[in-house]
């Protein structure tokens, strides 16, 4: 019995712990010493990319990229929070000498 040495590239749906399930493009990455999941998840916004211990990981199931991208539509954005546009909390100009500490 022959072992494959190449790990799987391309388009798939993950099913990963904590019940979630993720759908895009996914590929082996070296990251602080060990094997880690990449995906690269399509939104309407841009990729959304995550990365995931192999241990985090139920099951894969690949599929054509088409499928992948029809059945992302349907979870909408992975991320728990939608990002703002970051701005600067403003700060006194204050001198060491008036803090009250």
């Amino acid at each position: 019995m022959s072992e494959a040495t190449d790990a799987y590239e391309g388009w798939a749906m993950l099913e990963l712990m904590g019940h979630r399930q993720r759908m895009g493009f996914v590929r082996e990455v070296e990251m602080y010493g060990g094997k880690m999941l990449r995906i690269d998840i399509p939104t309407e916004g841009g990729d959304v990319t995550e990365f995931y211990s192999v241990a985090s990981v139920y099951a894969m199931r690949p599929a054509s990229e088409q499928v992948i991208r029809d059945a992302a539509k349907n979870y909408g954005d992975p991320r728990p929070v939608n990002p703002v546009d970051y701005q600067p909390r403003l700060t006194a100009d204050v001198s060491d000498d008036e803090l009250p500490f």
